[in-house]
């Protein structure tokens, strides 16, 4: 631990983000939901708690970017020494007189994110946890006392921006973009006490750097045993800021270096970081995949000593319609390095947006995301691609997107007709409404708001959740939620009301009865006692004899 003087740079992250959420990386997205009437440091410990520090005081994980930020530092000439990476709640046992930075990677420092905008006036209310905790960490009384310049970057540091609270939340700089050397000149320019601007950017144009030579590999283990293979993918959909970006591969040697790393420190986990596991390795002007190259990337993590379970976190629909054959193979060597099970058995499962059953839609902001198809075929590739994955044990976690720009009631009619064909597949469902993100083309675009919403969407929305309650809840809450309060929460609160709860929120903001509808939501996220039921909204508890 640090003396009483404190560390020169300290780096970190809010409370949820520097969480594993109990070894579960889709559980990530509670994140962005309400906090509700619920005390905060019982949320702390019940849903996104950390694991214990290093013998030094250090975070033991931490995520991904932050763990590139240490390693860009330490390569860039800073000492060991000179750098502590902490949980917020050790902050004063690092930040003192000597601390000349703090720096802070978020990715929804201001609660701007789909899962955000989307779920937290729906399951707790209120402000989102994601921000109620980055506004914690940059007020935190050791920032406040000793003043250390503070650096925001991460994929959420553009919020900051949009909102206009980096003044208000003593933010003075917010660093855009990953490139190692500018981010080295802006960390020496504010230990040396030299100015810095109040937007620093780290772009990442490919014209003009070699992100494989410059960017080193991480020196300790990232929550969920991260590890990045490949950036971008180049399908260019008009919503989203990573597919705009060329993509690029880690080579396999540089992956295996960190699997090494994480599995020496004590993760026995690795998720494999990417925006498409199916493109990883491809030269295709087409988006054909490259099946060789993408077995052998999973063989290699696969076969390496200490490796008990993979995750990859996204992958896309058009590579399984075209190469079932991939996915067979893929599937031979993933499902004995199982992360998640349903219904007993062991399943394979990564994030892959649908988004739309409107090949329209699809034209206008996704042209890439089919190829090498049609977008008029985009309803024939969901649903087999669908068909191929069940067959082959993935059960997919699949994103759609409501509202938006210019999306029309036969777009909604479209995306409800292709729900009905995909009823009798083993999936998860996350519909959100539709964010103008920074750096996007849409990024101008109007974002949709929860009660303007017509009524057709709002049947798709319920529609969703009904589905993922009748499928997932005997399996999700006895395999995964091991946690009683989480146990309690989703089994009488959130589950049996939430389809009703969601009807109720159209019903009574469509008629200006929103007040209403919150006093609902907060009796509803009340927890249950242990003796007790509730009657008409309230608790009624058995009286001991």
């Amino acid at each position: 631990m640090a003396s009483g003087l404190g560390i020169k740079i300290v780096l970190t992250a809010s409370a949820t983000e520097m969480s594993d959420f109990s070894n579960s990386p889709f559980m990530a997205f509670v994140g962005g939901f309400g906090k509700g009437p619920i005390p905060l440091f019982y949320v702390r410990k019940s849903l996104y708690p950390h694991k214990p520090p290093r013998a030094d005081g250090q975070a033991s994980y931490a995520p991904y970017g932050l763990r590139k930020v240490e390693s860009i530092l330490l390569e860039g000439g800073f000492d060991r020494e000179d750098i502590a990476v902490v949980y917020p709640e050790h902050l004063d046992l690092f930040i003192g007189p000597d601390t000349k930075v703090v720096g802070i990677s978020s990715m929804d420092p201001t609660g701007m994110g789909y899962v955000s905008k989307t779920y937290s006036s729906i399951v707790g209310g209120g402000e989102p946890m994601n921000r109620i905790e980055f506004r914690k960490l940059v007020m935190h009384p050791a920032i406040r006392k000793y003043k250390p310049k503070v650096i925001v970057g991460g994929y959420g540091s553009w919020q900051l921006e949009r909102q206009h609270v980096s003044e208000s939340y003593g933010v003075d700089c917010v660093l855009m973009g990953g490139r190692p050397a500018p981010i080295v000149e802006l960390f020496e320019k504010a230990v040396s006490g030299e100015p810095i601007p109040r937007i620093a950017r780290a772009d990442e144009s490919l014209d003009n750097w070699n992100y494989n030579k410059e960017m080193p590999i991480t020196q300790n283990v990232s929550i969920h045993g991260a590890v990045e293979i490949s950036k971008g993918c180049g399908r260019n959909c008009q919503f989203c800021t990573p597919t705009m970006q060329h993509k690029i591969d880690v080579p396999l040697e540089k992956i295996l270096q960190e699997v090494a790393l994480s599995t020496r420190q004590g993760s026995d986990h690795i998720t494999l970081i990417t925006e498409d596991l199916f493109l990883y390795g491809q030269k295709d002007s087409g988006f054909a995949p490259n099946s060789e190259a993408i077995l052998k990337l999973c063989k290699n993590v696969a076969r390496h000593p200490g490796v008990k379970s993979i995750q990859a976190a996204h992958m896309s629909l058009a590579p399984v319609y075209h190469s079932p054959d991939m996915i067979k193979n893929l599937a031979e060597i993933l499902i004995e390095k199982s992360w998640y099970s349903f219904g007993g058995k062991p399943i394979i499962t990564a994030e892959t947006g649908v988004e739309t059953g409107s090949p329209r839609i699809m034209k206008k902001y996704m042209g890439g995301k089919m190829l090498p198809y049609s977008a008029e075929q985009w309803p024939e590739i969901v649903t087999n691609a669908f068909g191929i994955l069940n067959d082959n044990d993935w059960y997919p976690l699949a994103t759609l997107i409501i509202g938006l720009p210019d999306e029309k009631e036969e777009d909604m009619l479209q995306t409800l007709e292709l729900m009905d064909d995909l009823k009798d597949y083993n999936a998860f469902y996350v519909p959100l409404f539709f964010v103008p993100l920074e750096n996007c083309v849409l990024m101008n675009k109007k974002g949709a708001e929860m009660d303007s919403l017509s009524k057709a969407r709002w049947d798709f929305f319920i529609k969703c959740w009904e589905y993922n309650i009748k499928i997932w809840k005997p399996t999700f809450l006895e395999s995964r939620l091991h946690n009683p309060f989480l146990y309690k929460t989703f089994d009488r609160v959130l589950i049996p009301y939430f389809g009703k709860l969601l009807g109720t929120y159209y019903a009574l903001t469509r008629h200006g009865r929103a007040d209403q509808f919150k006093q609902a939501v907060y009796q509803l996220s009340m927890p249950l006692p242990d003796n007790g039921r509730r009657v008409k909204g309230k608790i009624k508890v058995k009286q001991k004899t």
